[in-house]
């Protein structure tokens, strides 16, 4: 017989939260409850989800199998104090990646073992969002891991443990990759808007270019999927950048930062000496 899912209850409702929400149901779990900072945004997005029953935590006490904390990072720790107070669960969660699970230790007193679950994905909030197909980072405890390696397959996503020390930096990287990516689109069409591009025009043609260069590492390893000039060895045409981009130190810094990686990733093509002498690699 397949595994199943247990009943779940979500507090935070968030873009995360929702897309965990969708998840499970469609994929045979029960949704039990749904928290929220007040009782309208509660019933807001049992309505959207179509399942479970709007609540704000109080000290009414109450029981679940799985508890997932789907709030920002800085109330995790608040959060767990107070759903402790009138909480029993067998599981309980968080979704941070960067804070580990034992943040939810006063939940550890009703006997609820502990993990974090955090689903790699930039999340837009958009209707039918689910986490299927996505990098999901889980640490903690024993049964919760095991219990969430489960789960995970069911909703299925692509689980991987990793230690609690290690999830700073494996937050840190995902952040570059996230919100790393959209400052990057941002500061390209800085140099579009110096050239004389407005933001209207640049920032989809940016976005898009950016995409589609994401899309190749995806399939490809880094050296087959990195391009321009410095794949190229286009010498002198990093020197012209580096000269353009002289009078705007911010933007010369990434453009050397990354140049330099790509350097790195694509060894063995020529000139790398001289590209590293004239990016200060």
């Amino acid at each position: 017989m397949p595994p199943s899912l247990p009943p779940l209850t979500l507090v935070g409702p968030g873009r995360a939260g929702r897309a965990l929400a969708r998840s499970w149901i469609q994929q045979g779990g029960d949704l039990d409850r749904v928290f929220a900072r007040t009782l309208s945004l509660a019933q807001i997005a049992v309505s959207s989800l179509g399942r479970g029953r709007a609540a704000v935590l109080g000290a009414e006490p109450w029981e679940t199998e799985v508890l997932v904390l789907a709030v920002p990072d800085d109330w995790i720790g608040e959060v767990a104090r107070a759903a402790a107070r009138a909480a029993t669960c067998r599981l309980a969660y968080h979704l941070s990646g960067a804070l580990p699970a034992e943040i939810l230790a006063p939940l550890s007193a009703g006997g609820a073992s502990l993990a974090s679950f955090h689903p790699l994905r930039a999340f837009t909030g958009a209707e039918g969002e689910t986490l299927n197909g996505a990098f999901v980072a889980i640490e903690g405890e024993e049964e919760a891991c095991r219990a969430a390696l489960s789960f995970s397959q069911i909703l299925g996503t692509n689980a991987h443990r990793i230690r609690a020390e290690a999830k700073p930096l494996y937050h840190a990287g995902a952040t570059l990759a996230a919100g790393g990516v959209v400052s990057l689109v941002a500061l390209a069409a800085r140099a579009w808007s110096l050239a004389g591009i407005p933001e209207e025009v640049s920032r989809p043609a940016l976005a898009g270019l950016a995409g589609h260069a994401a899309a190749g590492a995806e399939i490809q390893s880094f050296a087959d999927a990195l391009t321009g000039p410095v794949a190229r060895r286009d010498v002198s045409t990093v020197r012209t950048h580096c000269a353009v981009l002289a009078a705007h130190p911010d933007l010369l810094a990434i453009y050397r930062a990354l140049a330099c990686e790509a350097i790195e990733r694509t060894p063995g093509l020529g000139r790398e000496e001289e590209l590293r002498v004239l990016l200060a690699c």
